[in-house]
This record gives structure tokens, C-alpha cells and sequence, in this order.
């Protein structure tokens, strides 16, 4: 979730669309991780013909690409590198298969009218998370979770669905402004065994981030965050996709089928199927909490 709002100094690398490549890959920006998905996306890609062009971040140069590549000869897919190229993507194509990469919630950018568009979320699946939770913790049955409808309500919603399966309940807040996750928190209080920190912009905000950590420590309530830099902070665990690389083969694997015949809309979107587990030890300690060892084997980070 963090990548989107990364910039470096890019360099394109571009060809024109009328070589009328197979496949146009559409980058955000010339970020690291958007890089590795590349890469991952092309060691997992049956076709070789893959055209680059990256947008430095700037809407309206994606906007022009995308708008010259329609009035010459077309490429069998798209794929799209991160948020802004999604976006861009979502706006001015409709008759052309995309296929997305490194984007969190894409539902939030894609409208349930987009029938050509699929692909590989970095969003961790719910169950991974609800599941560790209730490991690590077993008396945690009231989890707290802070949203905005319009960013996470979909999670949420499924959410409560595989709570329910697994015996947990979700007290949850919905806000619409960073300045009400303060006093959304301080109502939780009484009502929650745990907190976990969804993909939502309107909460992660950093000081909203320290807050809740604090909020942790004074209250004995462990957090599930979703990055080793949360964990780092005070988050008990962190819990994030493991590879700009994976995502990319993920995607590209969709891409296969499609380009093999499959119908966009019979090619649902995944999520991350490689995790990275951060435990904060530390935290841990000040919490009251044992982690059990078949969990601190999985975790790709201990800190002690």
C-alpha cells in the first residue's frame, strides 16, 4: 500500500504501440518493487513480446500513452503495475483484457461494470490473518477493527463472514476522516481482546499508527499490523505479501489463461499466496503474550 505513494527518478523505458506488442506492460512508476513484479511477471509470461512504458507517476502521461494505443494496432493484454496505472487503465480501457499488479483493494478502483479486468492483489487472505490472530492469542474472541467504508467496507464485510466461521467477533468502527480514529479507538476500550490494522488509507495515517500502539501497551491488546515496519513499531506481528516478484508471476498467470482463451470475467482476482510473518518479541513480553514456536518457525523476522 505504500509503493503507490513512492516516487524515484524514473527512467522509461518505452516502445511505441504501434509495434502492436502482445502484451503492454503499463508501470505506475519506476519503483523498486514495481520493477521485481516486472520481472517476476516476465519469468512466468508465455509470451516474449512484452513492451514497457512507464508513467513517472503523471496521470495524464499514461492517459496519452493509453490514448495513442488505441488508435493504432492493439495489444492482445494489458498489464498494469500498481494503483495509478490501474487507475488510468480503468478509465480509458474497456475493450481490451487487463491484468493488474501490486494493487491493494482493488475493488476500490475498479466499478462492478469492468468486465476486462482482472488480477493479483497484494492483499493478504482474511483467513491467514484471522487464523494467526487466533493463535497466537486464543483468548481473543472481540477483535477491533477502524474503516472507511469506502476504502475497506468490502473487507470488513467479508471479514465478519469468516469471523463468524471461526468463532470471533468483529467490533468494528466506521470513520470517514483520520481525525476520528482517535476517539473511534478510545470507544473500543472495553469491547475488544485485540486490534487488527486493515489497508486503509484513512487510518494510516502515522500518527493514528502510534496511537494505537500505544493504545496496545496501556491496554494489553495485541495488534495485528500489516508490514515488518508496523511490527518494528510495536505491532506484535506483521503480516504482508512477500514479493513484488510473486505478485508478478501471480499475474502472470492469469495473463496465460487469458491470452490461452479464458474470459476475463471467468479469471477471479487472488490475493497473496507467499506471506511474510514479522513477530515482535518485545512487544510480546510487555503484552503477556507466549508465541508459540510453530509460529516464530514461520515468521520471516524475530525481533528480540
Amino acid at each position: 500500500i505504500f509503493v503507490a505513494c513512492v516516487i524515484v527518478g524514473a527512467i522509461v523505458h518505452s516502445s511505441t504501440p504501434a509495434e502492436a506488442a502482445k502484451i503492454i506492460a503499463l508501470k505506475s512508476a519506476d519503483v523498486d518493487v514495481y520493477n521485481e513484479a516486472l520481472e517476476g511477471f516476465k519469468s512466468a509470461s508465455q509470451e516474449s513480446a512484452i513492451v514497457e512504458y512507464d508513467m513517472e507517476g503523471d496521470f495524464q502521461k499514461g492517459k496519452k500513452f493509453l490514448a495513442r494505443l488505441k488508435s493504432g494496432p492493439r495489444p492482445d493484454l494489458i498489464l498494469a503495475v500498481g494503483i495509478w496505472a490501474l487507475q488510468v487503465v480503468v478509465e480509458e480501457i474497456q475493450d481490451i483484457p487487463v491484468v493488474f499488479a501490486m494493487v491493494v483493494n482493488p475493488t476500490t478502483v475498479i466499478g462492478q461494470e469492468a468486465r476486462n479486468i482482472t488480477g493479483a492483489s497484494m492483499n493478504v487472505p482474511i483467513e491467514q490473518q484471522l487464523a494467526l490472530l487466533k493463535k497466537v492469542s486464543p483468548q481473543a474472541r472481540r477483535i477491533g477493527i477502524i474503516y472507511d467504508p469506502s476504502q475497506t467496507g468490502f473487507l470488513v464485510r467479508q471479514a465478519e463472514r469468516i469471523a463468524k466461521d471461526q468463532g470471533l467477533r468483529l467490533v468494528t468502527k466506521a470513520i470517514t476522516s483520520p481525525k476520528d480514529s482517535f476517539a473511534a479507538l478510545d470507544a473500543m476500550q472495553d469491547e475488544i481482546d485485540a486490534l487488527w490494522i486493515l489497508p486503509d488509507l484513512t487510518v494510516l495515517a502515522p500518527e493514528w499508527v502510534q496511537y494505537m500502539l500505544l493504545f496496545s501497551f496501556r491496554h494489553k491488546i495485541p495488534v495485528l499490523g500489516l508490514s515488518e515496519n508496523q511490527a518494528r513499531m510495536g505491532a506484535l506481528l506483521g503480516l504482508s505479501f512477500e514479493s513484488g516478484w510473486d505478485i508478478g508471476s501471480q499475474a502472470a498467470e492469469l495473463a496465460n489463461g487469458i491470452l490461452s482463451g479464458r474470459n476475463v470475467e471467468e479469471v477471479p482476482f487472488t490475493t497473496a499466496r507467499k506471506v511474510r510473518l514479522t513477530v515482535n518479541l518485545k512487544t510480546a513480553g510487555k503484552l503477556g503474550v507466549h508465541i508459540p514456536k510453530e509460529i516464530l518457525d514461520r515468521a520471516a523476522v524475530v525481533i528480540r
